[in-house]
């Protein structure tokens, strides 16, 4: 299996929730007519496990094998598939469905029914140790289950920029002064070739 299909393994929470809404699809119709036409003890310690064995075998067998989930799996968007990523074949499918849902009709036989009860309970813990979070009936069926949904992939959000200071570059320059060559030049004055020579006056 690649490291994706590891990150796609259904958590068991995904997987009870889908397990109850099996059950309840299965189990309250049994139950309801069970005690319409048995006793309230023979239906609930005899006919209703049983059948609810037998139904959920089958429910849970055609399909895993037509389509790789049931309702419930559906609903919460998981499927079994094999460890090869396709759909499980036919045996694979009887195989699961039945260690999982024929441990309940053995309700009726004192002792049997507490092994079973132990047994099953047994299984489906197995699916909180390892990777691929498989439970008995998914080893021995060569199945695991996994989310089908969408995954959202969060982009990292853009690293803040840095604010733009003065540089040394950027800074402002001294002012400008008048250097020696800006001084202003002393005012022009009559040397000694403009003065009027002695005896140039005219008589």
């Amino acid at each position: 299996m690649t490291e994706e299909a590891v990150d796609a393994v259904a958590e068991p929470s995904q997987r009870l929730v889908a397990r109850i809404i099996d059950t309840l699809i299965v189990g309250v119709p049994i139950g309801t007519g069970a005690a319409e036409f048995f006793s309230r003890e023979t239906a609930q310690t005899v006919v209703a496990p049983i059948a609810f064995a037998v139904v959920f075998f089958i429910y849970e067998a055609v399909q895993l094998a037509a389509w790789g989930r049931t309702v419930g799996k559906r609903l919460t968007g998981l499927r079994v598939v094999s460890v090869t990523g396709d759909r499980p074949t036919v045996p694979q499918a009887l195989i699961r469905a039945a260690i999982y849902a024929l441990p309940p009709a053995t309700r009726p036989v004192p002792v049997l029914n507490v092994l079973a009860a132990i047994f099953w309970l047994a299984e489906n813990g197995l699916q909180f140790e390892g990777a691929y979070r498989q439970a008995l009936h998914d080893r021995a069926a060569g199945t695991l289950v996994i989310d089908t949904r969408p995954r959202v992939v969060e982009e990292p959000a853009p690293a803040d920029e840095p604010e733009l200071v003065d540089g040394p570059g950027l800074m402002d320059g001294p002012e400008l002064v008048d250097g020696p060559g800006l001084v202003d030049e002393p005012g022009l004055v009559d040397g000694p070739g403009l003065v009027d020579e002695p005896g140039s006056d005219q008589p």
